[in-house]
Order: C-alpha cells, then sequence, then structure tokens
C-alpha cells in the first residue's frame, strides 16, 4: 500500500515537473519572439528617421534657377550664345526631373552650378550688348588696354563652351562684363536714357489704339508697364545695363501691341464697311419692293422701326485702364538722371 502511494506521489511529481519545464519553453520562446519584433520595429523607425526630405530646400533652389533662366533669357543669352543656352536647358530640366521624383536628395550643389551657368551666359550677353555699342562712342575715350581685356574674355568664353566649367564660364563672363561697362559705363547712361524715352513713347501708341483693354494685349500691356518701371528702379540706382535691357524689352513689347490692335482695327473696319455695303444694298431693295407693295399691316415677326434691339453696352474708360509709370519718387529720379546725361551728351558733342 506504501509502495503504491510512493509511487503515486513520485508520477504527480513527475508530471508537474514536466509541465513546469513545459511552460518555461514557451515564454522563453514568446520572450525571444517579442524582442525580435521590437528590435525590427526600432530598426525600421529609425531607417524612416533618417531618410530626410528635401522637397522644400529643392523647391526654393529651383526657383533661383527659375530667376537666373529668365535673367539670361532677358539678356537675349539664346541670341548670342543659343548652343551654350540649349546646354543650360538641357541641365535645367534634367534637375526639374530629379527633384520631383527624389525628395531624400540635396540638389542644392547641382543647382546653384546651373544658376552660376545662366549668370554667366546673362554676363557674356550683356558684354556683347556692350560692345556693339562701342561703335557710338568716341574712339579717343576708348581705353586700349580695357579693350584688349574685354575682348580676350569674351574669346576665352567662347572657347570654353559647352565643356565649360560653370565657374569658369562665370570667370571670364564677369571679366568681359566689368571691362566693357568700364568702357562704356559713361555714354551708356545717356543711351539707357533715350531707350527710356522710347518705351514711353512706344507706351502712348499702344495707348493711343487702346491696347490697354484691347482683349488680345491687356495682360502683356500690364507685364510691359512693370517691366518699365522694374528698369527705372535699376536706373535709379545705376543699374544701368539691367535698366536698358527693360526700357529696351518694354520699348518692343509696346511697339508690338500697338501693331496688333492696329491691325485687328483695321481689319474689323474692313469687315464693318463691307457688313455696312450689304445693309445698303438690303434697304434699297427692301425701299423697290414698299414701294411696289406697300405693307399696311403688323406683320408677326417683323419688329416696330422704332424698336430697341439690344441693350445699350456701357463700356468702362479705357483711360482709367492705363498704367501711371511717370509719377513718383523712382520714376522723378531715373527722369532727372536720363535728362542729366543726355544734356551732357549732348554738350560733349556740341564741344567738339
Amino acid at each position: 500500500m506504501k509502495i503504491k502511494y510512493s509511487l503515486a506521489v513520485l508520477f504527480a511529481a513527475s508530471s508537474l515537473f514536466l509541465v513546469a519545464c513545459g511552460s518555461t519553453k514557451v515564454e522563453d520562446v514568446s520572450d525571444s519572439t517579442e524582442n525580435a519584433a521590437e528590435e525590427q520595429v526600432s530598426d525600421s523607425t529609425d531607417s524612416a528617421s533618417s531618410e530626410k526630405d528635401f522637397s522644400e530646400a529643392n523647391a526654393a533652389v529651383l526657383e533661383k534657377v527659375e530667376q537666373a533662366r529668365k535673367n539670361a533669357i532677358d539678356a537675349e543669352a539664346p541670341k548670342y550664345y543659343r548652343a551654350l543656352f540649349d546646354e543650360a536647358t538641357r541641365k535645367h530640366n534634367d534637375l526639374k526631373s530629379k527633384i520631383a521624383h527624389d525628395k531624400s536628395t540635396d540638389y542644392s550643389a547641382e543647382a546653384n552650378d546651373l544658376i552660376q551657368l545662366y549668370d554667366s551666359l546673362t554676363n557674356a550677353s550683356i558684354a556683347q550688348l556692350l560692345k556693339s555699342k562701342l561703335s557710338e562712342l568716341n574712339s579717343s575715350d576708348i581705353d586700349a588696354a580695357t579693350l584688349k581685356t574685354a575682348e580676350d574674355a569674351l574669346v576665352a568664353y567662347d572657347s570654353l563652351g559647352v565643356e565649360g566649367s560653370s565657374s569658369d564660364l562665370y570667370k571670364q563672363s564677369k571679366i568681359a562684363l566689368d571691362s566693357y561697362r568700364k568702357l562704356v559705363e559713361k555714354g551708356f547712361i545717356a543711351m539707357a536714357g533715350r531707350e527710356r524715352k522710347a518705351a514711353l513713347e512706344a507706351k502712348k501708341n499702344a495707348e493711343s489704339v487702346k491696347a490697354q483693354v484691347a482683349k488680345k494685349t491687356k495682360e502683356s500691356y500690364k507685364a510691359a508697364s512693370n517691366t518699365f518701371k522694374k528698369a527705372d528702379s535699376d536706373y535709379s540706382v545705376k543699374n544701368i545695363e539691367k535698366a536698358y535691357i527693360g526700357y529696351k524689352s518694354a520699348k518692343e513689347s509696346f511697339s508690338e501691341m500697338y501693331e496688333i490692335v492696329k491691325k485687328d482695327r483695321e481689319e474689323t473696319e474692313a469687315r464693318l464697311a463691307a457688313a455696312r455695303e450689304k445693309v445698303n444694298a438690303a434697304e434699297q431693295t427692301a425701299v423697290a419692293a414698299d414701294s411696289a407693295a406697300p405693307l399696311t399691316e403688323k406683320i408677326a415677326g417683323i419688329e416696330d422701326e422704332n424698336a430697341v434691339l439690344l441693350q445699350s453696352d456701357t463700356f468702362a474708360n479705357p483711360e482709367d485702364s492705363i498704367s501711371d509709370v511717370e509719377s513718383g519718387d523712382v520714376a522723378k529720379k531715373a527722369e532727372q538722371i536720363a535728362d542729366d546725361a543726355m544734356a551732357a551728351e549732348n554738350s560733349e558733342i556740341d564741344a567738339k
């Protein structure tokens, strides 16, 4: 009996031991799995946080690239340096594509390199413009050494071409611009003043045909007026090259819209004249018909001769849409600079 009881106790103890061991193993596996999961989540979180988002920074620097490109276009870079401008455009499009599809990379270095390339195009193009103006100056006023420096820099710029680095291109373009600026600075102030005067005259011509309210040109009119105001701002702080380019751009734009509206008016007047001829012919036919068989009663569908068929149109005064570019301190200062420069130039010419 004691033997049976001892065996039963031993069996029960063994069972409890096995259960205890089994439970310990399950808990160990569970803890191990949870720890691994936690480590995996932690690694994933660390990876996500380490991947930075440069979207805003890239967008901001891309805006600067766009402005640099606009400056180059305003300076007529496509005219003077088509191949290099096309290469800059290719790089520009490539950069825009990268920024659009990859927010985890900082493209500021590539963008700044492109800005420098566009700036070199602007400098070199303005230098070409200044070079073309040398013929309008007195040859005795041109310093030979400065002229050689300017010419050599432009030759070096051309030689670098599309294979040149942005920094090297910028360096040569800056030497060329500074040298040509030094050569023509005095005469160029008066030249810009004359361009300002021409732009104002072109603006008045455009307004004479109501370009400021014409459907095809009213937006161009606003843009040209703003360009003129910006040129005045540049001129008043002696940024003469940009002022000249701005006045020239405004002048050409005003002149173009004048031609557009003038042509539209001529075509409209021609159509109206043709329509009037048809109306006159129809009236003569109607008079003849009425004489032969006059109407004595009202007929449905035919309006009374005194009926108002359309409501009268009321148009805003086109003069109210004219942009005032000649008022204000900046405009007055620019006007004074132009008058003084042109007067001084005329005095020198008279003295010679």
